[in-house]
């Protein structure tokens, strides 16, 4: 992989993370993230990598190629897991259901293991939290006296958050960016 190319190659050369990015005038976070394989490197980025570590940059590409073809088979999964989550329209808890199943299937990748999760864990927090609103919403339409139907304000509401998470999580997958829905609470 290519994380791993660039790490073993800076370890080779005795460079730190900070005296890569010296070197090749990146951000050592974008060092990190070529390390961590939170990115790939491309165009700029992977010609002053590949100079500065002495690596071919077609050595760098060959592996690249490999990595955004596992990558892109495991971010369908993702994209798979989040766009399930719109079952909550037709199936009651299906948010929770079968992007579970779908996730159970493929978890053995580590990427969508980890985001699968959090996708899972969120429609698990918006579930509870619109089933207490929604219990809630009745007692506080009598106490407040609102004169509109709140219960009913309170579900379109939170299908119109749950709706917008759902897409902002499809864009941030779309651009594979996978630092998606990271919340405190966590039930998987």
């Amino acid at each position: 992989m290519i994380n791993n190319k660039v790490r073993t190659s800076r370890e080779k050369l005795g460079y730190t993370q900070s005296n890569l990015a010296e070197q090749t005038n990146l951000s050592i976070r974008t060092i990190q993230r070529v390390e961590s394989g939170q990115t790939i490197p491309k165009g700029h980025t992977l010609n002053v990598l590949a100079t500065a570590l002495g690596v071919d940059k077609i050595e760098l590409q060959q592996q690249q190629i490999l990595v955004e073809s596992l990558s892109s088979k495991e971010n369908l999964k993702l994209k798979m897991i989040n766009l399930s989550a719109l079952c909550f329209i037709g199936i009651p808890f299906g948010n929770i259901l079968i992007p579970l199943l779908v996730w159970r299937k493929n978890k053995r990748h580590p990427k969508v293991d980890e985001v699968g999760r959090r996708i899972i864990n969120f429609q698990i927090i918006w579930t509870l939290c619109t089933t207490l609103l929604l219990i809630l919403s009745p007692f506080l339409q009598h106490y407040a006296s609102f004169s509109f139907p709140l219960m009913l304000m309170v579900g379109l509401l939170s299908i119109c958050i749950n709706i917008f998470f759902i897409v902002k999580t499809a864009h941030s997958l779309m651009r594979q960016d996978y630092d998606v829905l990271s919340l405190k609470i966590r039930f998987l």
